[in-house]
């Protein structure tokens, strides 16, 4: 599961000149630490108006185009099995219409339970380069008064060697070769596939932090705190 993560905005304009996307339409203008579902992402992805690779500002927690109701509030489907989207009903249609996203991250945390304690970690590239999470996104109209949400989902695969003593799932992470193939509406379903993998763990760092972390309430750089330091000794990522 991947409910948490930080964006450091120069790691996302980072991505986005390789990637050859223009940042500006998200908004985005603050490093954000502590990002949590049913807010707002930046996110790449095809726009089939336009023909071409954009960035969007996307609902995290997918509300699906069929539903009924507005569920961004409620119950939010923040995360995917890679291994049933193609079958689920929440996510079959953008799986099969190819409404493939990449949401940029610096880092993200996952927690470790210790009798009682929620142990934060984050993880991040050795090399400290910025990555993306592999997601779907879709549209959705109110039927009452025509209001419209943008919302994604994280997709995630069986761990790697690094998470594995953490948690029994990770995300679908992509790098900048990976993830044009991603976006890439013309590249079929099983491309795609091919990279709903776990990514290489020697390519991956953890570190333990400080629980000031687990409160969404906090979103400033004492989240990277190493565990056992004081704030203002925080994990270099650039942040």
């Amino acid at each position: 599961m991947c409910s948490r993560f930080t964006l450091n905005l120069g790691d996302a304009i980072n991505l986005s000149k390789r990637l050859g996307i223009p940042l500006a339409a998200t908004g985005e203008t603050v490093d954000r630490f502590n990002i949590a579902p049913a807010t707002s992402v930046t996110a790449f992805r095809h726009q089939p108006d336009r023909g071409a690779i954009e960035a969007a500002s996307l609902h995290w927690g997918l509300v699906p185009s069929w539903t009924h109701e507005d569920r961004s509030s409620s119950g939010p489907l923040i995360n995917a099995r890679s291994e049933t989207v193609p079958d689920k009903p929440s996510f079959r249609g953008p799986w099969r219409q190819r409404q493939r996203c990449a949401i940029p991250a610096s880092g993200f945390y996952e927690w470790e339970k210790v009798g009682r304690a929620r142990l934060p970690w984050l993880f991040a590239m050795s090399d400290r380069q910025p990555f993306a999470f592999a997601g779907l996104w879709d549209r959705w109209q109110d039927p009452v008064d025509d209001t419209v949400i943008e919302s994604c989902t994280v997709l995630t695969t069986t761990p790697n060697s690094l998470l594995a003593r953490i948690h029994d799932r990770m995300p679908v992470l992509l790098d900048e070769t990976s993830a044009p193939i991603w976006l890439d509406p013309q590249r079929a379903p099983a491309d795609a596939a091919a990279l709903m993998r776990p990514f290489d763990a020697d390519r991956m760092t953890a570190v333990a932090l400080d629980p000031y972390v687990n409160s969404t309430a906090h979103d400033d750089p004492a989240c990277l705190t190493p565990r056992g330091e004081t704030p203002g000794s925080q994990f270099d990522l650039g942040l």
